[in-house]
């Protein structure tokens, strides 16, 4: 899961909180959206984001696209994370690489 901060509808710069996530935690429905359930975000090839190249990544944050082109579900946010400088979705990608792998 990755938190970025916003203050007054501008995000802070380079100020993001991220809690890498082998995936699992239950979300329950938010309006519209139903139940869904997080991803695995490290960088395991099979469970994870591992195979994903850096664009894919930033369409999955900015877009909610998978690598296929399908949409991803659920609550993230993804129209305000597509307001975040190319610096820092730079950034969350190179982060995000650092991520030891969790196979679930």
């Amino acid at each position: 899961m990755i938190e970025v901060i916003r203050q007054n509808d501008k995000f802070l710069p380079l100020t993001v909180v991220l809690r890498p996530s082998p995936g699992g935690r239950h979300f329950g429905s938010l309006g519209q959206i139903g139940p869904s359930v997080s991803r695995n975000i490290t960088s395991d090839p099979d469970d994870g984001i591992g195979k994903w190249n850096d664009t894919q990544i930033k369409a999955a944050i900015t877009k909610a696209l998978r690598p296929d082109g399908t949409k991803l579900a659920g609550p993230m946010p993804f129209d305000w994370y597509a307001k975040m400088t190319d610096a820092d979705l730079d950034a969350i990608v190179a982060y995000l690489r650092t991520i030891k792998p969790v196979n679930q």
